[in-house]
């Protein structure tokens, strides 16, 4: 008996062995570049500059439309409807602010530095596109089984010294999760994993089309697109400006 767990265990650490060597062979590069030829190709989204997504979210076990605006380089707003209530975040590049019915709220309101400087860091353009030029670095940090899913793991050192970890599906190279650290708020330090699946072909261009975020294990929001529409002509800069000042902002461009 002693024979045969010496036997297996000569086996399985030959077979590790095997795996580590097999994923080794994976380049960065190697993963970049199947990435961007599956989800359509890099130089076609760099013609990427604004994005719609309409659908349905689930949050604290309501369900609600959502609409997502965003536009380079680093404008968003989600907009949520919920019994005739609208819920609001929004970033004009500089001002972040909110409309939270749910805590009360009846006027939109500026977001503190602490939440308009977590805004800021949400940009339009996929990071991994012209990384070098942004000042980010990145590293293959291995594999991981993702709910049963093998991954390369690649870790992503931001220039500003945040650290993102991507996980890319080692049969298609598109990440199917995120993980990366709160910055802002309550939750601020915590690890958060955000989720991507049921990737759709929209224009030419690979998209995922659900989306959950869970911290600590736990879900805490899960979107479902219907519809998913590029370079959409009815986004202007205005939409994404505090309310009173979409003056200003027209000024300013």
């Amino acid at each position: 008996m002693k024979k045969l767990t010496q036997i297996f265990s000569i086996l399985m650490l030959s077979f590790l062995t095997v795996t580590a060597t097999q994923a080794q062979d994976v380049s960065l590069d190697d993963i970049l570049k199947n990435y961007f030829e599956n989800i359509g190709g890099e130089d076609e989204w760099k013609k990427i500059k604004s994005m719609t997504i309409k659908g349905k979210t689930s949050a604290q076990g309501m369900t609600m439309p959502i609409t997502i605006q965003s536009m380079s380089p680093a404008y968003f707003k989600m907009e949520m409807d919920f019994q005739g209530k609208k819920f609001i975040t929004a970033y004009n590049g500089e001002t972040a602010w909110t409309l939270n019915p749910f805590m009360g709220g009846s006027e939109p309101t500026k977001m503190d530095e602490e939440g308009t400087k977590s805004m800021s860091k949400q940009k339009f353009q996929d990071e991994f596109i012209d990384y070098k030029e942004k000042g980010h670095e990145i590293e293959l940090a291995g594999t991981e089984e993702v709910d049963g899913t093998e991954t390369y793991k690649v870790k992503m050192t931001k220039k500003d010294g945040d650290v993102v970890f991507y996980f890319f599906e080692t049969e298609n190279y598109v990440p199917i999760m995120i993980r990366s650290l709160m910055d802002s708020g309550p939750m601020k330090g915590q690890s958060i994993e955000t989720f991507m699946s049921d990737y759709q072909e929209v224009d030419g261009l690979m998209v995922a089309f659900t989306t959950e975020q869970k911290m600590g294990g736990n879900p805490v929001f899960s979107m479902t697109a219907e519809k998913i529409m590029f370079n959409d002509e009815d986004i202007e800069v205005d939409v994404f400006a505090f309310p009173g000042e979409e003056e200003k902002e027209e000024e300013k461009n």
